[in-house]
């Protein structure tokens, strides 16, 4: 009879160093979820820290062209030929319509006597049949005066018979609130024909 044996390996060494590899597996996981999130709570302090992206965009969803701020003698020149435009280019048919859209460069203090100067002017036109056209061909603008000076040349036509003549305007203007018939804010206080 033979005597075979079996040998059996013992389970308990083997079971206490895959349980030591497996709890160091562990540990060095738990170091790499500690080290991860101490990354991601700075990352988000650094972000919260930062100045915001602000992104301009358009009515239609189009970033905005990043443009210089124009000049204040610029703006106002911008603002005085519009108003010329309006005030100083008509003809009997559109008079009355074009002095008043040139009201709007007019303060409302001075709205009343504005109206009052204008009617006068209107009537005459529409009576007469007078046409005018105004050029403007400079505008110097002395910020500290706070005036504006126009010259240009202004053609003048009373029932078929046209006269060319200078246009010469010393206009005192002041800032106001901005509208959408006057972007620019620039309103009109003081007119005087050199």
């Amino acid at each position: 009879m033979e005597n075979k044996t079996k040998l059996q390996i013992a389970r308990l060494p083997r079971a206490l160093g895959e349980l030591a590899h497996s709890n160091q597996f562990l540990k060095i996981s738990a170091l790499a979820a500690y080290c991860f999130c101490f990354l991601m709570i700075a990352l988000s302090f650094y972000q919260a820290a930062r100045a915001p992206i602000v992104l301009p965009l358009t009515a239609l969803a189009m970033p905005f062209d990043e443009a210089k701020l124009p000049k204040p003698e610029d703006e106002i020149a911008q603002a005085v030929k519009a108003y010329i435009d309006r005030r100083y280019r008509w003809e009997p048919k559109t008079v009355t319509q074009n002095l008043q859209a040139a009201a709007v460069f007019i303060p409302p203090s001075s709205q009343k006597a504005y109206r009052a100067a204008t009617a006068n002017v209107a009537k005459f036109a529409i009576e007469k049949g007078v046409l005018q056209r105004a050029y403007v061909n400079e505008v110097a603008v002395n910020l500290e005066k706070k005036t504006a000076k126009v010259s240009g040349d202004r053609v003048t036509a009373i029932q078929g018979l046209k006269a060319a003549g200078d246009l010469r305007l010393e206009l005192s203007f002041e800032s106001g609130p901005r509208t959408r018939e006057n972007p620019w804010g620039i309103y009109i206080t003081k007119e005087r024909e050199e």
